[in-house]
């Protein structure tokens, strides 16, 4: 299950909302090829310019036979005026220490450190990097993007910079309602996996559907089902 929940997206420079959420909780229905396999739990939380961020990806069903433990992404930083700005990431996988993959972000430096498997390795780190959690949540800091999108992401391993092409304005139901929103596409060579996000125009450029599309042909879509913002 590896990649069911390598989800990349997007972030635009522009000017930041007035008043992005204190805190958010967020539940998201999981299926594969339309069959529900798991639930992803996220909260954030923002107070003094600091934020923690987490999310907990737990397998329903038949998956949860063969599926050790939950997936845990944790993100915690500063809360800038160019909006989050990392500093300690984790990636934990059905709670074996071996596997935890990290990354530190030093600004001053401008250096990211990367740990996975008995690794260590250091990279130069790129105006704006985000990490596989953040970069979700840096959209509730922007204003509504005009146009095709760059983001640097690391995910514990590697930085990399991801394109995405704005694809228009939709409005989309889900189980938590009805939204209008921004839907954009990832770039993509033809043997890697595409990605398509959907954000809620209105409520703060908020996640509300993800859908990656594997290159082997398997469809993988997070839809949300509930979701609260406290301190708006």
């Amino acid at each position: 299950m590896k990649r069911l929940f390598a989800l990349a997206a997007l972030v635009w420079a522009g000017a930041l909302y007035a008043a992005p959420p204190h805190q958010t909780a967020a539940t998201y229905a999981l299926t594969k090829q339309g069959q529900r396999i798991g639930t992803v739990t996220e909260t954030f939380k923002q107070d003094d310019g600091r934020y923690t961020l987490e999310s907990v990806t737990a397998a329903t069903g038949i998956y949860a036979l063969f599926a050790k433990g939950k997936i845990v992404l944790a993100s915690s930083g500063e809360v800038t005026d160019k909006g989050l700005r990392p500093l300690h990431f984790e990636h934990q996988r059905g709670g074996d220490p071996a596997k935890t993959i990290r990354a530190d972000f030093d600004w001053d430096a401008m250096s990211l450190v990367h740990h996975f498997d008995g690794n260590t390795e250091t990279a130069k780190l790129e105006p704006g990097t985000q990490d596989r959690i953040s970069l979700l949540y840096q959209f509730m800091f922007m204003q509504s993007a005009k146009g095709d999108a760059k983001l640097w992401m690391t995910t514990g391993r590697k930085l990399n910079l991801y394109q995405y092409k704005r694809a228009g304005e939709e409005k989309i139901a889900t189980p938590a309602g009805t939204f209008l929103t921004l839907h954009f596409i990832k770039q993509h060579a033809a043997d890697e996996d595409g990605t398509e996000i959907w954000l809620a125009k209105k409520r703060h450029n908020f996640p509300v559907r993800i859908v990656i599309e594997e290159h082997d042909g398997g469809r993988i879509e997070q839809n949300l089902t509930a979701l609260s913002f406290e301190g708006e």
